[in-house]
């Protein structure tokens, strides 16, 4: 029952580099999304597919 059959854990230092700097500019990314919701919301999409009401052609 020796140890010695286990693989050593190679860790990759660049990927996990990577992995970090993808997720401070995914979290700035959605810092930057929520400031533009908040200063610029969308509209509602039930106001905007509201049908405007024709107009009665008037007789000659």
């Amino acid at each position: 029952m020796s140890d010695k059959t286990r693989t050593p854990v190679i860790v990759d230092l660049a990927e996990a580099r990577r992995q970090r700097i993808h997720d401070i500019h995914d979290a700035r990314l959605e810092a930057m999304r929520s400031a533009f919701a908040q200063a610029l919301p969308l509209a509602d999409t039930k106001s905007a597919t509201k049908s405007r009401k024709k107009r009665k052609k008037k007789p000659r």
